[in-house]
């Protein structure tokens, strides 16, 4: 609205060249504009794997060396815990990776949807580290939160992502989307409301399940 209000007022003060000239420029501001979202789709592509490489760098930095064979048992439990992790975020990578590779361009809403789950994402790590070290209802709860907030953002990323393109069956996505996103919710719920109860359950199905989706031939 504020672009039209101003492209009506330049037609009515400026003469024809300087009109053309501007017009000129819209033009090309248009396509910087198309050419930005068709190569922000490799460059988020790109950002992901360096921040998720990072993410892992940091969980491996942080595994204590053995200084006795009283704390080799502590570094071979922190080993499991950066493999359990590791998988956990190779998933949603994978899956992320999924949904680029099913589009051409990014919008401004596919840029801010995908750093909101990057963020939800960077906690991954910590919560795991968590509830592994104490397995407890507290722990188990957080993780839960965390694990569904993560999952629920990398659906909206999909929806972004992929909205366009049905355009003329806004309807049926909206449906389709509904269910994912349902039984998304209805799966953490849950797993939170188990974990409330029996934390030690909740967190094997949270630690398994995850390992089990990205070890599957068919996803």
């Amino acid at each position: 609205m504020k672009r039209k209000l101003e492209a009506d007022f330049i037609r009515r003060h400026l003469d024809g060249e300087s009109v053309a000239k501007y017009e000129h420029m819209l033009d090309r501001r248009a396509d910087g504009a198309e050419k930005l979202k068709t190569g922000m789709i490799g460059h988020l592509s790109a950002l992901n794997d360096g921040v998720i490489a990072i993410f892992i760098t940091v969980m491996m930095l942080e595994i204590p060396y053995p200084t006795s064979e009283r704390t080799y048992w502590g570094f071979l439990w922190s080993i499991l815990v950066f493999l359990v992790s590791f998988f956990i975020i190779a998933d949603f990578w994978y899956d992320n990776k999924t949904i680029f590779q099913s589009v051409r361009e990014a919008d401004h809403m596919v840029v801010v949807t995908n750093f909101l789950f990057l963020a939800a994402l960077a906690l991954i790590p910590t919560t795991t580290r968590w509830i592994m070290n104490a397995p407890n209802r507290y722990s188990a709860v957080n993780f839960g939160a965390v694990y569904a907030l993560t999952a629920l953002l990398q659906q909206l990323l999909y929806y972004a992502a992929v909205r366009k393109r049905f355009a003329r069956h806004v309807r049926l996505f909206l449906l389709l989307m509904l269910s994912r996103v349902g039984g998304l919710l209805a799966l953490n719920a849950a797993l939170i409301a188990l974990g409330c109860f029996y934390p030690k359950w909740a967190i094997l199905l949270y630690i398994v399940l995850p390992l089990v989706s990205f070890f599957r031939a068919e996803r």
